[in-house]
């Protein structure tokens, strides 16, 4: 009997590795409201961004950080209160001002910068994404992740679900699952929580670190680490930890600090970053402004590094006949003015 030769790894596209190894670097830091109409406010949070990445890269001790990351609401804060008129004022152009002086320090650090934003794009007049970007050392936007879709159908920012043909209409379908292939590795974005199958079709097309970000994301404070906690408070993170794993996946989840001005302080903190089996490399110790850091191995871990082996064809009859709570395109004829609206025209789309 003839056997197959096995195919070398990595078992996906990739470019060559500026290191052996990278230092990432969480940045744990506050959230403050803004006023939509105040231009000084996104300011004031862009400069206290600014701040924080010389002190994560010169100030916090240890290597030079090939890569930082924010949280979800560095610029802007969040409001339940907030209107589509409002939401669209304080949504920052992509690329923009904004990204364009984070882009300096990128270029002064030669680093990849991660945030969460609200962002708008040209392309897309009247809507507002919740999105996920990273700024590379040349200072440009390298790459643009928007949420897939909102949690059980609330919020008014427009995801991918919301306005799925026109979005594979103008960008294809590789444009749901994109992969930052930089030289310092192959990332993904994922925002949304209790979802497996997002982490393991980023798996399938070769994504290496995974990054969540979020917002009171880690459930009640507490001062024990995650492996005496046992994780049972953490239902986020132990969410994420899980999808690293099974993926065989690194995994950086960034998280606010407490933040005097605003009301998320009872999910604050506990960022961490997980090795590919789960391990947990880096953790926040303290639920203030703090920066966590780890080095990976990521040229050793590349060579044995395969995408997930999914017998897909036991599991495609049972997606075709599922039927999705929500349909896709709720936001092609209808743009709900606030998150209360959005709870209500959902609603009168539910198919169960």
């Amino acid at each position: 009997m003839s056997m197959s030769v096995p195919k070398t790894l990595p078992n996906y596209e990739v470019v060559p590795l500026r290191s052996e190894s990278i230092t990432v670097g969480i940045v744990q830091s506050k959230i403050k409201a803004i006023d939509p109409g105040n231009k000084q406010h996104i300011k004031d949070n862009l400069n206290h961004m600014l701040k924080l990445i010389d002190r994560a890269q010169i100030g916090a001790g240890g290597p030079k950080k090939d890569l930082l990351v924010f949280h979800e609401y560095p610029l802007q804060g969040f409001s339940f209160e907030w209107t589509r008129e409002q939401a669209l004022k304080m949504a920052i152009d992509i690329p923009g001002e904004e990204t364009a002086a984070i882009g300096e320090k990128a270029r002064q650090y030669n680093c990849y910068i991660h945030t969460g934003c609200y962002g708008k794009l040209k392309e897309w007049p009247g809507h507002f994404t919740n999105m996920g970007i990273i700024i590379g050392p040349t200072g440009e936007v390298i790459y643009k992740r928007w949420k897939l879709r909102n949690l059980s159908g609330m919020g008014f920012s427009t995801t991918v679900h919301d306005v799925l043909d026109e979005y594979v209409a103008k960008y294809g379908w590789d444009a749901i699952f994109p992969i930052a292939m930089t030289d310092i590795g192959n990332f993904g974005i994922i925002p949304e929580i209790y979802e497996p199958e997002v982490g393991r079709a980023f798996a399938m097309r070769g994504t290496e670190i995974m990054i969540r970000y979020m917002t009171a994301g880690a459930g009640y404070w507490s001062n024990e680490p995650m492996a005496a906690r046992g994780g049972g408070i953490n239902s986020f993170l132990i969410d994420f930890q899980a999808v690293c794993m099974t993926n065989s996946m690194y995994g950086i989840f960034v998280n606010n600090s407490l933040s005097p001005e605003d009301p998320f302080d009872i999910g604050a903190g506990h960022s961490t970053i997980f090795d590919n089996d789960g391990r947990v490399l880096g953790e926040a110790i303290s639920p203030n402004e703090t920066v966590v850091e780890a080095v990976i191995p990521i040229a050793a871990y590349r060579k044995k590094h395969s995408i997930p082996k999914v017998p897909k064809e036991l599991y495609m009859h049972l997606w075709e006949e599922y039927p999705a709570k929500f349909p896709p395109n709720a936001f092609t004829k209808y743009l709900p003015n606030s998150i209360g609206d959005a709870v209500k025209h959902y609603r009168t789309l539910m198919r169960w």
